[in-house]
């Protein structure tokens, strides 16, 4: 049977009774969905390294929570539809386990609400401590779907509850039979309480509905619920969060200039309303200038590869902590499944908005970015005016950026400022220019935006391309977690 003939349904097993695993996999196997596929129940099998005996709760609960997520997410990577949990410890988290995974998870109580769901007036009575922890999580995921009236046993039965737990992990069948005339007595009291339907709380109470049926209690058959539940439900994958890449560490502080502002420029109150974010940072990037303009280490392999992580990562868009590496992206972007969101593009788009299309733009950029035109092409099919500084003028903006004393050595003042400011004012002065363009992503780390520059007997609006890429990362974001409903 080829994968296309079947749906696979994920069963998460950490600590799920297996005769329990066992019924639903006899219960689902040879079911055939509307769609013509065959239901296939899949379980993941491997070595997990569990905590001392001695560790603590926090230890020991944290770990059991890994591993449900590791068993999730190894179920959603063979292509399962649900991830099913059976647990009753696992329902406590469910929703913390949803938050990392877009493949939908459900579980028994779930699918028993669906059951009886069409009376909301129903009487459901609870088949166990109503005092125990789980009590809260079954319930709580019982009302996501409808809000019934519960008939608790009262407190006085808990030792009874406790007792048959105890009864049933023993698993002979002397102790099985005592355990079912418990819960028939439970259940008279459940019944005499005015409940119409009764819930088992745990998955060796499920596999007795069918016997306690038998006598005459209006028993849910879990079972039987779940695995309807899993194969004729129409299951969808979860909205992903929104996430943005960036290919950093040319250099390190621009890498670090660029996440900064996209933190400062994200309107949230709160650490939970930023925006997610991978950083590849990879400052052994073979030199992007150098190798224009000299020859040498080709630096291709080196971003497509960090693309390549990223795109791995599940981001929705990369941006790249670079001007001049932006030459190379005409080669890698065929290549990717994710956009990019081009940083001369952004900056060009924000001059024009805020300047008008009658600017004069500056650049101030390494010579390899000059050179290879990926601001002065987008420029003119933009129809904006641009200029860049003579010989001796572009020297010094080198200089500020590659300078002994410059940022990439990491300064950001005096010398390295002294010698850019020259060369911001012979745009200026001498060519014109009304808005510079810090068009080497090191450059802003010397001179700030604004909307004047004094620049003595002249000034200039100064655009800074990591805060225009910045604010348009987080609009796309904005925008993009608005129609998802989640961030």
């Amino acid at each position: 049977m080829s994968d296309k003939d079947q749906t696979i349904i994920g069963l998460c097993q950490v600590g799920s009774p297996a005769p329990f695993v066992k019924a639903l996999k006899e219960k689902i196997a040879n079911t055939y969905l509307p769609d013509g596929t065959k239901a296939i129940l899949k379980t993941v099998d491997f070595e997990w390294q569990s905590p001392n005996s001695d560790a603590s709760k926090l230890v020991r609960d944290g770990d059991f929570k890994i591993r449900a997520f590791e068993e999730v997410s190894r179920l959603r990577a063979a292509g399962a539809k649900v991830a099913a949990v059976t647990n009753c410890r696992t329902l406590g988290f469910k929703n913390e386990l949803q938050e990392e995974i877009t493949t939908p998870i459900t579980d028994f109580p779930t699918a028993c609400a669906h059951a009886v769901s069409e009376n909301p007036n129903l009487k459901i009575g609870y088949l166990g401590s109503s005092s125990a922890p789980k009590a809260a999580a079954i319930k709580e995921a019982v009302e996501k779907v409808f809000k019934p009236q519960w008939v608790d046993l009262d407190k006085s039965f808990d030792p009874i509850v406790e007792e048959i737990q105890e009864l049933l992990h023993k698993g002979k069948s002397s102790d099985e039979k005592e355990a079912l005339d418990k819960l028939a007595m439970l259940c008279s009291e459940l019944v005499r309480g005015g409940a119409e339907k009764i819930l088992p709380t745990c998955g060796l109470q499920a596999l007795l509905s069918e016997a306690l049926n038998a006598k005459g209690y209006p028993v849910i058959d879990v079972v039987k619920a779940f695995a309807d539940y899993l194969c004729f439900t129409e299951w969808h994958n979860l909205p992903k969060p929104f996430k943005i890449g960036i290919v950093g560490g040319l250099g390190p502080a621009a890498t670090v200039d660029l996440y900064d502002k996209i933190t400062r420029f994200t309107p949230a109150k709160t650490d939970q309303k930023h925006i997610k974010v991978a950083v590849e940072q990879n400052p052994q990037v073979p030199d992007r200038t150098k190798y224009l303009l000299e020859g040498g280490v080709d630096p291709t392999l080196a971003l497509y590869q960090a693309c390549k992580r990223l795109e791995n990562d599940d981001v929705d868009a990369i941006v790249i902590a670079c001007n001049t590496a932006h030459a190379y992206f005409e080669t890698i972007l065929p290549h990717l499944s994710v956009p990019l969101i081009n940083m001369q593009q952004v900056t060009l788009e924000e001059i024009i908005e805020k300047y008008g299309k009658d600017a004069v733009v500056g650049l101030m950029a390494t010579d390899g970015t000059i050179q290879t035109g990926i601001y002065s092409n987008k420029a003119k099919s933009m129809n904006l005016s641009m200029v860049t500084p003579d010989k001796e003028y572009q020297a010094l903006v080198m200089e500020a950026i590659y300078g002994e004393l410059g940022a990439k050595a990491g300064y950001t003042e005096g010398h390295c400022k002294e010698v850019l400011l020259k060369a911001a004012r012979h745009l200026a002065k001498e060519k014109g220019a009304t808005v510079l363009v810090l068009g080497c992503t090191e450059l802003p780390l010397i001179l700030d935006e604004t909307d004047s520059l004094d620049l003595g007997d002249c000034s200039a609006a100064v655009i800074d391309p990591t805060s225009s890429l910045s604010r348009r990362v987080v609009k796309v974001a904005e925008e993009i977690i608005k129609i998802r409903g989640r961030r």
